[in-house]
């Protein structure tokens, strides 16, 4: 099964009561000591105590968040990256400095690249699994889509590989979220998610366009 934008806003669900909560126990804690050990006329510091209970409570607790955050953030990650063997549809997405290159097993030929004047479109079908190979030619980047909550790292001499399913009628935006260089603002690319009519009248037209041999 593919991640979706369902999957990682509930993914988002879970972090953001978290950290809320988080938030709000810290600064609780710093406010109270700043005004119940505040310094005043007549009092004297007394030496610190330890607290070895409430120490260990701490602890344990952060490691319970911390283990509840990891099952379910790669649980969905889990999810995404089991693709091998399934028909869907692929797609090959090199990064370089600076820029994207992004061609289609299936479609010999056809290739989306940054160019000089323009940044590249990633056309995929809408609703349908699309199985995303990343790799980079140089240094670290990252594909990064934001409206799908969605990112992951692209590291040299390592490629990987991910589903995802993109909404239909919905043009995203895509970035590079490592900073990569001069020109790492360069780095990005539009989500092109067309229903079936479209995507095949594209094929149709990325067929007749694509460069002789």
């Amino acid at each position: 099964m593919a991640a979706t934008q369902n999957d990682f806003s509930d993914v988002q669900a879970v972090y953001l009561p978290i950290a809320a909560v988080v938030l709000a126990v810290v600064f609780a804690a710093f406010l109270f000591a700043v005004v119940r050990y505040r310094a005043r006329d007549g009092r004297a510091a007394k030496p610190t105590r330890e607290h070895n209970a409430l120490e260990v409570a701490i602890a344990l607790g952060l490691a319970a968040i911390v283990a509840v955050l990891v099952v379910v953030t790669f649980g969905v990650d889990d999810d995404e990256a089991k693709v091998a063997g399934r028909p869907v549809f692929r797609v090959d997405a090199v990064a370089f400095k600076w820029g994207w290159q992004f061609t289609y097993p299936g479609l010999p030929g056809v290739v989306d690249r940054t160019t000089d004047t323009a940044p590249p479109a990633l056309h995929v079908p809408a609703g349908r699994e699309v199985a995303v190979r990343l790799s980079t030619r140089d240094t670290t980047h990252a594909f990064w889509i934001p409206e799908l909550r969605y990112k992951r790292d692209a590291w040299p001499d390592v490629a990987q590989t991910f589903a995802l399913t993109f909404p239909a009628g919905q043009h995203l935006s895509g970035h590079c979220a490592q900073y990569c260089g001069l020109r790492h603002s360069d780095m990005v690319f539009t989500v092109q998610a067309l229903g079936r009519e479209d995507f095949a009248a594209w094929v149709a037209r990325a067929r007749g366009r694509r460069p002789g041999p």
